[in-house]
This record gives structure tokens, C-alpha cells and sequence, in this order.
């Protein structure tokens, strides 16, 4: 979700009316570490036992299934460059992205399919050394792409059927022995996700970006460790068709905290009015008819867990208005934030 926030002080008998936009612009920013982050260190696990997926894979302390235990299964590293630029055979025959991986040579493939009713996703998974800190603001990147069609060159080995994609940030997980050549990691805390709300074009890729702030509710995960999935969403027609299946690329995966990227899409905060009569205030912000928004409120800027209204359908035209009751929410010295938050589901 995009948010731009502003603030109102009641000083005294006579508020202090203050509009703050928010761009979000790069405070400060720490990368973590992301082990293969582009998924080019892979291991080929030869020879194989009979039966055995024969696809590369990669090391076992990188990236797992999440709660499967299977040889390759729903995970594929993947060369989509020209014919035979991988001489071990992947990649070799299929071409896709019009030969190129938003970084070096490999990408993820995760392939949607039906393996746990209770879970409508498969997933490729990461538990890092970096521990969780619910002070501390997170943002999680990852290139997402959407298979060509045979006529855009696509492979006749991987569907280009599309059910959608998830990018999750986590708290928490186990990482458990799986397949032979890649473990499983089970459990863990959505802490923030992307949860299909971009619009992939066939053949490309588009950057996800999930971003965390900082949120006491959240403490009871300090120091676990951080979790990173990609998920392939399932079909919606018939979860229990196994032949039903589509395939989600991932590549350059990056995670940082403290910082507060701004997207093009971000939109502002146009004007704020308080009415002292009924302690109301207004906010207009930009919006987009058809899309929806929630108000939260803050006297602190980190605890972010009230609403004013969490389901705000945008009007017509290039701007929504809605006027709240604010009461005695403000803070002892007269202080109350609010932010507006662009629903993605």
C-alpha cells in the first residue's frame, strides 16, 4: 500500500493547523543481506538418483520450499537467455524476456498448483541471519515477471498461465531437512506483503516493493529472524486440477530498513481543514475512482494500529474528501497524526 500522512496540533483554544506530504524520500538506508539474492549460485547435484528432478538447483542454505518437501517440484532456477546459453540444459531450448534477467543470468520460477487446501499459494523461501526489530522500518524488493505467450517466444516447457503473485516479509520459521537438494521452511509472521497489486505485462518484469513501518503490536516478533517469500498465487477456477498451473519469475530480491522509497504512483495530501465546533477534521487527498483507502490515526508516528475508517471507496474525478470525528484522540500536548493508506486487495 502507498500512505502519505499529515498532522494536526491543537494548541490551546487555537489549533495549529499543519499539512505535512510526506515523499518519502531515502532517510537513511541499510541493506541486509540477502543470500543469492539473484539467484545465480546454484549447485547441479550430479549424478542423480533414478526418478530424481534433474533440473540445477541451488545450495541448501539459500532458498527452500515453503512446507513442501519435494526435488524441485514447484521451483526451478531458469536461464530464459538464447538458445544453448546454459550448456547444462536449462535454458538451453527456452527463451523468454527476450533473452535477458533483470539481473545476471538466472531467475526463479515458482509454479502455482494445488498441495495444501488451507494455503492458496506456493512459495520459494529465505530465513535470514538478520533478526526482526519492530522499531525499525523495512523495505523489500523483488523484480516480478509474467511468462511471454509462444508467439512472444515462450518456452513449451513452462505454462504461461497467470494466477497472480504474493511478496512477503515475515518474522519467524523453522528451516526443516525437505528434498535432497533443497529444504523446506515452515512457519512464520506476515509482517507486510504485496499481495498481487501489480498489473505484469506478458514477457516483462515489474519491481514489487513492500514496505513495513515500524509498529509496537509487532514486538512480540523482535529477534526472530527475517523471512522472505515469493509466492505463485493458485488457480481460482479449480484448485484441486493439478494441470491447472502457472509459472512467476523472480530476480534480484533486496532488503533494507530505514528507508521510505517513493513510488510514481504516490499521491498527496491536498488540504486539511479543523472545525473546533465538533473537533472534525477534513482531508482531501489524490485518488483514483475505483480504488479504495483507509484513514489511521497515530500520536506517536509509530503505532499505527487505529482506524477512522478502514474502507474508503475513492470519488469521482482526482481527489476523495471525508470529514471525521476526531473527539479527544489527540495526544496530552494536543498532537494527532493521520495517514492515508491506498488499499492493494
Amino acid at each position: 500500500m502507498l500512505c502519505m500522512m499529515t498532522t494536526i496540533t491543537l494548541n490551546g483554544t487555537v489549533p495549529l493547523l499543519i499539512a505535512i506530504a510526506i515523499p518519502f524520500t531515502h532517510v537513511y538506508a541499510d541493506p541486509i543481506e540477502v543470500p543469492n539474492a539473484g539467484f545465480e549460485e546454484r549447485e547441479n547435484f550430479d549424478p542423480f538418483s533414478e526418478s530424481t528432478d534433474k533440473y540445477p538447483q541451488w545450495g541448501k542454505e539459500f532458498w527452500r520450499h515453503f512446507e513442501i518437501s519435494a526435488n524441485g517440484g514447484p521451483l526451478r532456477i531458469w536461464n530464459p537467455g538464447v538458445p544453448g546459453a546454459d550448456e547444462t540444459g536449462q535454458g538451453a531450448l527456452d527463451v523468454a524476456f527476450d533473452g535477458n534477467a533483470p539481473e545476471g543470468k538466472y531467475v526463479m520460477l515458482v509454479r502455482s498448483r494445488e498441495n495444501d487446501p488451507s494455503r492458496k499459494f506456493e512459495a520459494v523461501a529465505q530465513i535470514l541471519t538478520e533478526t526482526f526489530d519492530s522499531t525499525k522500518a523495512y523495505t523489500l524488493t523483488a523484480q516480478v515477471g509474467r511468462l511471454p505467450e509462444a508467439d512472444q517466444g515462450g518456452s513449451s516447457n513452462y505454462t504461461p498461465d497467470w494466477f497472480g503473485y504474493k511478496v512477503q516479509l515475515v518474522a519467524g520459521g523453522t528451516n526443516i531437512n525437505g528434498a535432497t537438494f533443497a529444504g523446506q521452511v515452515s512457519e512464520g509472521t506476515v509482517l507486510a506483503e504485496d499481495d498481487n497489486s501489480l498489473e505484469i505485462p506478458k514477457n516483462e518484469f515489474v519491481t514489487s516493493t513492500v514496505v513495513y513501518n515500524p509498529n509496537p503490536a509487532d514486538s512480540v516478533h523482535d529477534g526472530q529472524p527475517l523471512q522472505i517469500r515469493l509466492c505463485a498465487l493458485e488457480t481460482p477456477v479449480n484448485p484441486e486440477d493439478d494441470s491447472l498451473v502457472g509459472w512467476v519469475a523472480f530476480d534480484n530480491v533486496q532488503l533494507q530498513t530505514g528507508s521510505f522509497p517513493r513510488s510514481p504512483q504516490t499521491f498527496q495530501i491536498t488540504k486539511i481543514e479543523y472545525s473546533p465546533e465538533n473537533n472534525s477534521v477534513s482531508l482531501t487527498w489524490d485518488s483514483r475512482e475505483g480504488r479504495n483507502y483507509s484513514i489511521s490515526y497515530s500520536t506517536d508516528l509509530l503505532d499505527w494500529s487505529a482506524d477512522l475508517d478502514d474502507s474508503i471507496p475513492a470519488d469521482a474525478g482526482e481527489s476523495t474528501t471525508r470529514i471525521f470525528l476526531i473527539g479527544d484522540l489527540a495526544s496530552p500536548d494536543g498532537k494527532i497524526f493521520f495517514r492515508v493508506e491506498r488499499l492493494t486487495n
